[in-house]
């Protein structure tokens, strides 16, 4: 019997894909953004704290990691089926190292998940049982990447990479049936991009209000297609399209009074400028830093899109 092996040749390559991203980055980055801050949103929703959700979904990627080295492969359906995933050798000190959690707020965030019903510990193993998953199933998540990703086919075909544009149900349906190894894939594109950010900002909740505050005044650019380097001056440039803190509690789901507090830890750091409506923007200090954060984040995007577009044209 004949096996059909893929071309080694039509495989897509991370560089031929950073360099098309990169002439077309407004385009792609506005879709981008928004995913990111939609992402945040729903995540910080979960428990009202993004480092617990940050523990949360580092101790699923073990454990789609484990399935990944494993050879197996369950569908979405079949790995929310389950009971109970058991992660062995938990670690809080690993967990404060990679996720950069000081080692006193990890086993205090651990406690309060446990409180909840989050996960049960049992000597030296962690155990995720049904009711984490009430807060993790990244079933809305799926569809928005699977968007993203159709999307970023769209710039290929008209950078002549690729033939034809690859349709999100299609891309939706295959990391359903793949669940397990696509989505250990997303989890080692998202957790180092939030990682890369919250050594910037110091925390998560930082980020994600300065995130909001930055794609609004990109999403309000007239420019339909720059580069990156355009883009990222543009974005940082001193305008009138700011936004409210009461606007920015709405669209992150964090708390006004918290906004308030980490706008003006961001004023003093001068990343942000403040007009007399009390209208945020983004300020030009540190473009450089900001502009080698977007290079590494747009790495990690790419070798995501790559791995999975790579599957499919495989199959």
């Amino acid at each position: 019997m004949a096996i059909s092996i893929p071309s080694v040749s039509n495989q897509l390559s991370e560089e031929q894909v950073f360099n098309a991203i990169s002439k077309n980055y407004s385009q792609i980055t506005r879709i981008w953004f928004n995913f990111q801050m939609d992402w945040m949103r729903r995540s910080y929703k979960s428990f009202n704290d993004h480092d617990k959700y940050l523990i949360v979904i580092y101790l699923v990627h073990k454990t789609l990691k484990f399935y990944s080295n494993n050879f197996i492969k369950l569908d979405f359906d079949t790995y929310y089926a389950k009971n109970i995933l058991e992660i062995p050798n938990f670690n809080i000190v690993n967990i404060s190292k990679e996720l950069s959690i000081t080692k006193e707020t990890t086993r205090r965030k651990i406690l309060e998940l446990e409180k909840i019903g989050a996960i049960q510990r049992s000597k030296k193993k962690i155990i995720l049982n049904r009711n984490v998953f009430k807060f993790q199933r990244p079933n809305q998540s799926v569809i928005e990447a699977s968007k993203l990703l159709a999307k970023l086919t769209e710039t290929l075909v008209k950078n002549g990479l690729i033939n034809k544009i690859t349709n999100s149900k299609n891309i939706e349906l295959y990391i359903r049936n793949n669940f397990t190894h696509c989505w250990k894939l997303f989890f080692e594109m998202q957790i180092p991009l939030i990682l890369n950010w919250k050594k910037f900002f110091s925390d998560i909740e930082t980020w994600h209000i300065w995130g909001i505050i930055a794609t609004q005044k990109s999403f309000k650019s007239d420019n339909a297609n720059l580069d990156r380097e355009k883009f990222m001056k543009e974005t940082f440039q001193e305008s009138t399209n700011g936004i409210n803190a009461m606007s920015i509690s709405e669209l992150t789901g964090i708390p006004r009074a918290t906004v308030v507090r980490k706008i003006n830890i961001l004023l003093k750091r001068k990343l942000l400028s403040v007009d007399i409506k009390k209208l945020y923007t983004p300020k030009k200090t540190n473009l450089k830093i900001f502009t080698e954060i977007h290079k590494e984040n747009t790495v990690l995007l790419v070798s995501f899109f790559c791995n999975i577009i790579n599957l499919i044209q495989s199959n």
